[in-house]
């Protein structure tokens, strides 16, 4: 599952510049969370575009923004089979940049204490995901999702799902309609591409009010998750 992450902007701009050959400006964003804006990466006929979209898909068939589901994350082994991910998975794949993201586990007093997600080495994640375009006679609303699959041995004591997190060298099949879908499976496959560092973090994150800094102030030790490639 991936239901809260931040945007940092210096590395994250390294990033998208190492995936587009491009200079994008990201704004730093502690604690985004669903159905807030985020920043989505698109490859068409004009080349790359940064687009800012609702964390939350909105099909567009359907009557508009509802909360009757969850629509944040689409499990990678039912996108085939779900009306509201069938097609955007078809033909709409995307690429959403992110800092790091943050779980929560449960202590002894049943109380939620965040970790905060980070790839080792890398400048960022580039989380597979998929978007749609909406409208109405008096508004358009630009959506997206984020992929998830089962989480890999060493994670899944966080949650038993992660997003589905792409190596530079995986984008461009992850982006191209045409790539066949045994290749697709794959890259929506569990294995960690990077090491992953998991910090224990500020409970001042639980609260998705909260956008300053002491959202990432560590409060433990870091534990490192292997590459498996």
């Amino acid at each position: 599952m991936c239901g809260r992450f931040n945007i940092i902007s210096d590395p994250l701009t390294q990033l998208i510049l190492e995936i587009t050959g491009q200079t994008f400006h990201v704004e730093t964003f502690y604690n985004i969370a669903p159905t807030e804006t985020v920043e989505v990466l698109r490859l068409g006929d004009g080349g790359w575009s940064l687009t800012p979209m609702r964390w939350w898909l909105v099909p567009w068939w359907s009557d508009g923004p509802s909360n009757k589901y969850s629509m944040f994350n689409a499990k990678s082994e039912t996108l085939t089979r779900s009306r509201a991910f069938a097609e955007a998975y078809e033909q709409r794949r995307c690429v959403v940049p992110a800092s790091s993201y943050y779980e929560w586990q449960k202590d002894e007093q049943g109380k939620r204490v965040p970790y905060m997600i980070t790839p080792v080495g890398q400048d960022g994640f580039a989380f597979a995901g998929l978007w749609e375009h909406w409208r109405d006679r008096e508004t358009v609303i630009e959506s997206c999702t984020i992929v998830t699959t089962a989480a890999p041995s060493g994670m899944d004591f966080l949650h038993s799902r992660i997003p589905v997190h792409l190596s530079l060298s995986e984008i461009s099949g992850w982006l191209d309609i045409d790539t066949p879908k045994d290749e697709l499976r794959e890259l929506m496959s569990s294995q960690v591409r990077y090491p992953l560092a998991i910090t224990p973090v500020s409970t001042f994150v639980n609260n998705a009010r909260n956008k300053d800094p002491r959202c990432i102030e560590p409060t433990g030790e870091t534990r490192i998750v292997s590459s498996e490639t």
